[in-house]
């Protein structure tokens, strides 16, 4: 149980984080929210590796987490937003493909959190 607790409390940190330094995606802006690990590759690394399967899927998985975990709810609400429409890992991915030609030197932090503007955007 303790350990439980401790997890939550580290998720919930994490998300703290990521909302404090995160900002709304202005058109044609990206958003650089505070992201470790693949998240601070940038969009022309995430292209370039698009040919290397174990590169790939560390990235997206890192991105499919972002967007379930600080970018899915917890940012999206401090946002004065709802949480995200469903989506699946093919249309991320070729959502990320489209975003990082367009923006090949963002990060993946940056793509993860325009990704959570476009899914949480009134219909």
């Amino acid at each position: 149980m303790r350990i439980r607790a401790t997890a939550a409390m580290a998720a919930v940190l994490i998300c703290a984080a990521s909302s404090a330094s995160a900002q709304p995606a202005d058109p044609g802006k990206g958003v650089e929210p505070l992201t470790y690990g693949a998240g601070n590759r940038s969009c022309g690394k995430w292209l370039a590796d698009r040919g290397n399967n174990v590169v790939h899927n560390v990235d997206l998985s890192w991105v499919l987490g972002w967007l379930s975990a600080a970018g899915g709810y917890s940012w999206a609400l401090s946002q004065g937003r709802t949480g995200p429409r469903h989506t699946d890992a093919d249309a991320v991915s070729a959502w990320l493909d489209k975003y990082c030609r367009e923006h090949p030197l963002d990060s993946l932090g940056a793509a993860a959190a325009n990704l959570v503007n476009e899914l949480t955007a009134p219909q």
